[in-house]
């Protein structure tokens, strides 16, 4: 009877562990949908400026959560508007799309300094229109006093660096330096 006993706890307990193993349960994964959105930018006024473009998905309670990526979001704006910049100056001076993001570049680059030394001047001559600074400096010091040979001689050479005409180029230094020439008294 011991024996008969024992083993009938021993097949309860058997059947009892059994069935809790048995046990069904699903788990299921919430797995974010990626949807790309565009939304406009406006200006202080209400102008409207640029779609703002990035991915984002909806959590599960319906929210929309955004990437943080607060540096690659930076870059995007000033890519955009490098390249709006660029589009500006093709289209105006009739440039080469290469042309003119190097003059939006240079003139991002030289407007981002605070404190203009004359070699920072120097160095954006060089790297703007591929000329000497001396020469640049020379050129410009003979046409205050009415010499205006070595100044057109320097925009020659510039053009030449940009691929265009001789009076686009004059243009496109109207447009960048137009202060500094009117206070220097220098015509084009």
């Amino acid at each position: 009877m011991k024996k008969t006993l024992l083993g009938l706890i021993a097949l309860i307990i058997a059947s009892t562990s059994l069935t809790s193993c048995h046990t069904t349960t699903t788990v299921t994964y919430y797995e974010p949908q990626w949807y790309y959105n565009c939304y406009p930018v406006y200006d202080y006024w209400g102008y409207y400026l640029y779609d703002e473009c990035y991915w984002e998905y909806y959590n599960q309670d319906g929210s929309v959560s955004k990437e943080l990526d607060l540096v690659a979001e930076v870059a995007d704006k000033e890519a955009l508007i490098l390249e709006k910049t660029a589009s500006v100056y093709a289209e105006k001076f009739s440039l080469s799309a290469d042309k003119a993001m190097k003059i939006a570049k240079n003139v991002k680059d030289f407007s981002a300094l605070s404190d203009r030394t004359e070699s920072d001047i120097a160095a954006f001559a060089q790297k703007l229109y591929g000329v000497n600074p001396s020469q640049v400096v020379s050129a410009v010091a003979s046409a205050q006093i009415g010499m205006n040979a070595d100044l057109e001689a320097v925009i020659e050479k510039a053009a030449v660096n940009f691929e265009t005409s001789k009076d686009n180029m004059k243009a496109i230094i109207k447009e960048l330096h137009s202060k500094a020439l009117e206070d220097s008294g220098i015509s084009l």
